[in-house]
């Protein structure tokens, strides 16, 4: 059955061009089979590939050599002696491919897959395939700088009892001159990092802002420095012999989620790495889309693709990254039982993390609590705050798979004063959430 990565030919067409399309389709996609011999329905002409298999075969070979840009002699395979007779094709790494129409670039020949289908690429799209290919390459290109220094990048190797070594972290390229790669890790590094705390929900207030310069890792240390600074505990005294801190925004998905803006950012763009605190959120910006057409649940399954290879393996090597390619799925994990689950905002441009402040409940509990109440539910009628804290454990007792939307409906009130409420509960060690925020439940405690 055809699909994203099969297609089925019965013949090679009489017009070349639209087989060449469907190779070039793979090509920019994720790779695929296209078969020959066989029908729409995946019957197969045995006869017909009998017959025609090497002159099928002599054609195809031509092509890998001389109808497609960039070179494909070692994406395209054609396998005559099978049948059906196949041909498959690798995804490119140096999009975007094209079967040539003349001299020059073809945008015309430029062909993406969709599902089952085949589509001339938008301009947009062939755009970002040059901007992710000129992005991978970015760190090895030379400069002409001659006068790089590296004092706290040696300094961070020299806590680790490493040497630091310019030709083993591959910053000198063949032509004995530094690249891009190096001129980042400097101490004249002269793209810059930005931080942000807000006071409320928006950014009418500033409390704090600053900018940082010199080797990425300085920026990178700087910033988690300040971030964690920023990131307020809340403190409960419960009777027990050790008071409890719970801090607003988990500190390993905060660190995760910075970290992922120095391994993968878009250094070819202008844009600059910068970290926002709201009373509600922190917001993570990344100029530049994911790496290689990955996707946010490609990333949760496991998969990673590499676009800085030498800031990656730099940082790695100073211990900065842990268990490389896990990092998305461990800011989930460490929300997995909050009503709130982390968001990820991703277009060409860039990429915004939105961690939530798991101690945020609109305004201040107490004495202001009925009056929150009041100005948030209208004429409901309202129930007071313990009635009310006592009627969620009993909804939670008969569904323990009952959401915060669903609380809200029954009980007449607002979803903020529902999220304060169950905040209260889980400090009070009243109930506690088990499992992923998708499948988990609740269960009742004391």
């Amino acid at each position: 059955m055809e699909s994203s990565k099969i297609e089925y030919k019965i013949d090679i067409p009489d017009k070349h061009s639209k087989l060449k399309a469907e190779i070039v389709s793979f090509l920019n996609s994720e790779g695929g089979e296209i078969y020959l011999g066989v029908n729409d329905d995946g019957s197969l002409n045995k006869t017909l590939i009998a017959n025609k298999k090497q002159e099928w075969e002599q054609l195809i070979s031509n092509w890998v050599f001389n109808a497609f840009n960039p070179d494909v002699s070692n994406l395209i395979q054609v396998f005559p002696n099978q049948v059906p007779f196949k041909i498959k094709i690798l995804e490119g790494k140096d999009k975007p491919y094209f079967y040539k129409d003349g001299e020059g670039f073809n945008s015309k020949g430029v062909y993406i897959r969709i599902g089952s289908t085949k589509r001339i690429a938008s301009f947009e799209e062939i755009q970002r395939m040059i901007r992710q290919h000129s992005s991978n390459d970015f760190e090895s290109i030379s400069i002409d700088a001659n006068d790089l220094t590296f004092k706290y990048i040696e300094n961070r190797f020299q806590e680790k009892g490493i040497k630091f070594d310019v030709y083993a972290l591959s910053l000198i390229g063949k032509d004995n001159r530094y690249n891009n790669a190096a001129l980042l890790l400097s101490d004249q590094n002269p793209t810059i990092s930005k931080f942000a705390v807000f006071q409320g929900t928006d950014v009418s207030v500033f409390l704090d802002k600053k900018e940082f310069t010199g080797s990425l890792i300085k920026q990178l240390d700087e910033i988690v420095y300040f971030s964690n600074l920023s990131n307020r505990k809340r403190i409960t005294i419960s009777g027990k012999t050790d008071r409890e801190e719970y801090l607003d925004i988990p500190e390993r998905a905060l660190r995760e989620a910075i970290v992922n803006c120095y391994c993968h950012r878009d250094y070819t763009l202008s844009g600059d790495i910068k970290v926002e605190f709201y009373d509600d959120r922190v917001q993570i910006f990344s100029p530049g889309s994911l790496p290689d057409g990955l996707t946010l649940e490609n990333i949760k399954m496991g998969m990673v693709a590499k676009r800085n290879k030498i800031i990656v393996n730099t940082l790695d090597k100073i211990e900065v990254i842990e268990n490389y390619a896990s990092g998305v799925r461990r800011i989930f994990e460490d929300y997995a039982d909050f009503n709130k689950n982390p968001e990820y905002y991703i277009s060409n441009n860039g990429v915004i993390v939105t961690l939530f402040n798991r101690n945020y409940d609109g305004q201040n509990d107490g004495q202001n609590d009925g009056q929150n109440d009041g100005q948030n539910d209208g004429q409901n009628i309202k129930l007071s705050i313990s009635e009310r804290r006592n009627k969620i454990l009993v909804l939670i007792a008969e569904n323990n798979h009952v959401t915060s939307s669903m609380l809200k409906d029954i009980i007449g009130v607002s979803k903020a004063t529902i999220e304060r409420d169950i905040s209260k509960l889980r400090e009070e060690n009243k109930i506690e959430y088990i499992g992923s925020s998708k499948n988990g439940f609740w269960k009742l405690k004391n």
